[in-house]
């Protein structure tokens, strides 16, 4: 079905492309490429739409993808801990916040017509983008330590089990938008307002409040953004914008 909606990509006219969807193709092709690079499946790199979204892709830009055969998505339902990422897939148009997308190979050969190739490092990344590699946090499990753009902005001083499995399990993923609660379930606790609680305490006593997280209105998920636009010093580090 997808390969007989497929056109070849030398009809499309590059130079109409939206900046917005030549970033989010070029965040596309790096999954695609990494996974080829790890010999792994490319579902497990899929991207979710939300983090497309935030690189300037539009709805429409997606929906038209799906449409030429340039991407397929699925529904995640993965449990965390598992080897693999698991899908329930789709050739709709309606997204939520569990969607994540793949390239299919018709997808990759336009994102290479639009980017140029890419290779897993991140300097041929950020030159294919056009622009620097997006902030995403960082968490340092042995330093307990979480740090955007090389600024600390929350060191933990005591256990806070329930934070550090969180931002361990975004860690892991590579920072995705949206995951599911990752903590361990237990019949003697309301796991929802457990995973509220430890919301809360992920955005309270933040040196530099840059990064807030929030839940997915379900109670069992939960996203990550960044608060306010990032400025850097001299050294390349995180600073906040100053308040007018």
């Amino acid at each position: 079905m997808i390969e007989a909606r497929n056109r070849s990509t030398s009809t499309i006219q590059v130079s109409t492309l939206a900046s917005g969807m030549k970033a989010g193709l070029a965040a596309l092709l790096r999954a695609h490429v990494c996974a080829q690079d790890a010999n792994a499946d490319t579902w497990d790199f899929a991207l979710h739409v939300s983090g497309l979204f935030q690189n300037g892709m539009s709805v429409s830009d997606i929906r038209w993808l799906i449409a030429k055969g340039f991407a397929a998505h699925g529904q995640e339902t993965s449990v965390y801990g598992k080897p693999h990422r698991t899908f329930r897939r789709s050739d709709g148009f309606v997204f939520d916040v569990a969607t994540c997308m793949v390239l299919t190979p018709a997808g990759v050969n336009l994102a290479e017509t639009v980017n140029g190739p890419s290779t897993p490092e991140a300097e041929s990344w950020s030159r294919a983008f056009g622009q620097s590699i997006p902030h995403t946090p960082n968490w340092d499990s042995g330093r307990r330590e979480l740090s955007v753009a090389g600024t600390v902005i929350k060191r933990f001083r005591v256990p806070a089990q329930n934070q550090e499995l969180i931002l361990s399990a975004f860690q892991e993923e590579g920072w995705p938008h949206h995951i599911y609660d990752p903590l361990p379930t237990n019949r003697k606790i309301n796991t929802h307002v457990r995973l509220h609680d430890a919301i809360n305490r992920l955005n309270g006593c933040q040196k530099l409040p840059l990064v807030r997280f929030h839940g997915n209105g379900s109670g069992n998920g939960i996203s990550w953004e960044l608060r306010q636009p990032l400025l850097t010093n001299e050294q390349g580090y995180a600073t906040a914008v100053p308040k007018s």
